[in-house]
């Protein structure tokens, strides 16, 4: 049993070979986390959790980059050049980890079995990047306080960029204590 099976949460999907969450409650022991956090791996038991803090910063930096393509993202500016020296350690952080785990996750990343692998890019921006994208297509009630400053910024994306979180599909069985995120029972009656 994981750390993280000790708490309400729910799987989101999977990074590569390692599930991804996104807490009910919030999380204390192993690491620490919110529901307005996701987390990659679950902790003892499971692998060593990397908690993405800063959801919002996540997805302003993902934009923020993204304007360099979508010129009509030029337009946010104002709102977006908060993000430009968005620091990993500000969003991201790594909860028992060492120097094998960090090994072997970059090595993960930079597998051809990866979507969009990390290639040339820092890993941690490349992480925060794609987490930043993620959630502004899947969960963006997660970075709501700065989306909400848009308009509709989502009319102007025609490609995936980085597309690295595998969804379960329906009726899956799941282990998490809180089911699959998009296709729960509790979530399909609403």
């Amino acid at each position: 049993m994981s750390h993280i099976d000790s708490f309400k949460h729910e799987l989101v999907g999977y990074f590569g070979s390692i599930p991804v969450y996104h807490p009910l409650e919030d999380i204390y022991g192993d690491f620490e986390s919110s529901p307005n956090q996701l987390i990659i791996g679950g902790g003892s038991g499971e692998h060593p959790a990397l908690v993405i803090e800063d959801l919002t910063a996540a997805v302003g930096l993902f934009l923020y980059e993204m304007s360099k393509e979508i010129p009509e993202l030029e337009k946010y500016e104002e709102v977006l050049k908060a993000y430009i020296y968005v620091r990993p350690e500000e969003v991201i952080s790594f909860y028992e980890w060492n120097a094998v785990t960090y090994r072997d996750f970059y090595e993960m990343c930079d597998s051809p079995a990866m979507q969009n692998p990390v290639g040339d890019e820092f890993l941690e921006m490349w992480l925060i990047k794609g987490i930043g994208e993620f959630v502004f297509h899947a969960m963006p009630k997660l970075a709501a306080n700065l989306l909400t400053k848009l308009e509709n910024p989502h009319q102007y994306f025609k490609h995936i960029y980085y597309n690295n979180i595998l969804l379960l599909p329906p009726n899956f069985p799941v282990y998490s204590n809180g089911g699959n995120m998009f296709f729960s029972k509790v979530t399909n009656k609403k």
